[in-house]
């Protein structure tokens, strides 16, 4: 996705116009000149559905150590539940009767109907991997992420700044506005935009908590809150040292103490369990030819080895 941006960028495919819509007022005005890549709603789609099922996974790899089978019981059933209500919670929480009761404690913790949804790490994950999934792309536009202007006032009178919108609607964007208190102190303005313009996934960006951070910002932060469930399942359910590093002392003294209690190391099937076949009794016996390959594979050349 960077590299995307950072191509369609060097096109300058952004225009700044300082509007004087009236005799006292002016209207700083970005304007988008060339259609986004398509690329970057493709790849944000392959990034959520990685994020998603990396949390699925983590779910279902707990189960089998809970369970102590590979594959633990009832697999189909098994996700990481996002729900937005506790209504939700309850119908889904049934599915995951396989895990300990502190796993699902933990589990609830983290939904977003019990905290502020908007903020909710996984509320937004879900949103937009379900609108990816199955309704359309997501919808990209652009932010005026970073925002400096600078005035050169000849008549040296102070006007009064507004902040108007950062997101770029329909293609244009009316950043702020200066209102001068007559005409004569209005006259001969000019305006540096001193801004950084970046990628920006409509429905995400009227999030009034996420709006606040930059869009690689929140990309960082998903990664790392997903990459800190992961961690904690792991270590909880295994042990493993090198899941370690993002967890609390506290967490991982509970995790110690009660590990060998609640999980077994999932009992994969061996070789015991394969079940055989007869041999098809039609085959005729093998010549010196057949051994050594000719005419195998039968749509090429065999070769003798």
């Amino acid at each position: 996705m960077i590299e995307h941006w950072n191509e369609f960028l060097e096109s300058h495919p952004f225009d700044v116009h300082l509007k004087r819509t009236s005799a006292t007022e002016y209207v700083l005005e970005f304007e988008q000149l060339e259609e986004l890549p398509l690329e970057l709603p493709v790849l944000f789609g392959e990034w959520l559905y990685n994020l998603r099922s990396a949390l699925d996974y983590t779910i279902w790899a707990a189960a089998t150590y809970a369970a102590g089978r590979f594959p633990p019981p009832n697999q189909g059933r098994l996700q990481y539940p996002i729900c937005d209500t506790e209504d939700s919670w309850r119908r889904t929480v049934s599915k995951l009767s396989v895990l300990p009761p502190h796993h699902l404690d933990m589990l609830k913790r983290m939904q977003p109907f019990a905290s502020d949804p908007d903020a909710n790490y996984l509320g937004w994950i879900n949103r937009l991997a379900r609108i990816d999934r199955h309704r359309h792309f997501t919808a990209w536009t652009a932010r005026v992420a970073i925002a400096e202007p600078i005035a050169q006032i000849p008549s040296g009178v102070k006007p009064k700044w507004e902040w108007g919108e950062r997101l770029f609607r329909a293609g244009s964007c009316y950043l702020a506005r200066m209102t001068f208190p007559d005409k004569i102190s209005a006259e001969g303005v000019l305006v540096n935009p001193r801004v950084g313009i970046d990628p920006e996934v409509t429905e995400w960006g009227q999030s009034p908590f996420w709006s606040k951070i930059s869009f690689d910002e929140r990309i960082r932060k998903m990664m790392l809150f997903v990459s800190a469930e992961i961690d904690t399942y792991d270590y909880d359910c295994t042990g493993r040292d090198k899941a370690r590093a993002m967890l609390t002392d506290e967490f991982v003294s509970q995790s110690d103490q009660r590990r060998a209690r609640v999980f077994k190391t999932p009992r994969v099937p061996g070789r015991s369990e394969v079940s055989w076949t007869s041999a098809d009794p039609s085959r005729s016996g093998s010549s010196w030819a057949d051994f050594v390959g000719v005419g195998f594979p039968a749509d090429g050349p065999g070769v003798a080895r």
